[in-house]
């Protein structure tokens, strides 16, 4: 029997809803933004990673290399999509990481990649947050969200500036910390825990709505 087992895809979705501080906390720290980014995915395909360009596998290999948190994870879906982003449509791969520690429920983490480029949109890792009595400062903060960009984008990440720093306390006084940078085209957004360990980062790249009267 195969040690891993490849989850339906509804069932990891309901597993991320359910586990999704790093979500609700980044939309309530954006909260005082008017216009928020909407993102429409059309499912185009499941593909398996023999389908994957060489970008794209360098890409999440890179990923997997750079953030502790992901390097025992095995990938359970990959999933082809097509989003409209600000410079137009693009092919998305929706790639769905898990792993089970001993007599724990499964971590997650979720990262979306340009399918054609290998370019790295976001990553969101759904593994929860430590209880500690230490809190990052402001600075401190910026400094080590620019620094996860750089372990990530390389020398790319020097065209992101420091824009705004939120955070937020959860049950349990669970802190998250949510920084923004900005380049000249595009925002982009990193989550970190309390003690600086990364969470989330996401390319703003998805055309804004205006805030609707519902």
């Amino acid at each position: 029997m195969s040690k891993h087992q490849v989850l339906p895809f509804t069932l990891i979705a309901a597993l991320l809803l359910a586990n999704t501080p790093v979500l609700s906390n980044e939309a309530a720290a954006a909260s005082s933004h008017k216009a928020k980014a909407t993102v429409t995915a059309t499912k185009l395909e499941e593909l398996s990673i023999k389908d994957l360009n060489q970008k794209t596998k360098a890409t999440l290999n890179h990923v997997k290399e750079v953030i502790p948190d992901l390097k025992n994870y095995h990938i359970t879906s990959i999933v082809k999509e097509n989003v409209v982003t600000t410079s137009g449509p693009i092919e998305r791969l929706e790639v769905i990481m898990s792993s089970t520690p001993e007599g724990t429920t499964p971590d997650f983490g979720v990262v979306h990649v340009n399918a054609s480029t290998g370019e790295l949109i976001s990553i969101d890792i759904q593994n929860g947050l430590p209880s500690s009595k230490e809190v990052l400062g402001d600075e401190e903060a910026i400094k080590k969200g620019k620094g996860h960009l750089k372990l990530l984008f390389g020398k790319h990440a020097e065209k992101y500036k420091f824009s705004q720093i939120h955070s937020s306390t959860l049950q349990d006084n669970k802190t998250q910390i949510f920084v923004i940078y900005t380049s000249s085209d595009h925002s982009i957004n990193v989550t970190m825990d309390r003690v600086g360990k990364l969470k989330a980062v996401k390319k703003d790249i998805y055309p804004k709505a205006a805030g609707k009267n519902k």
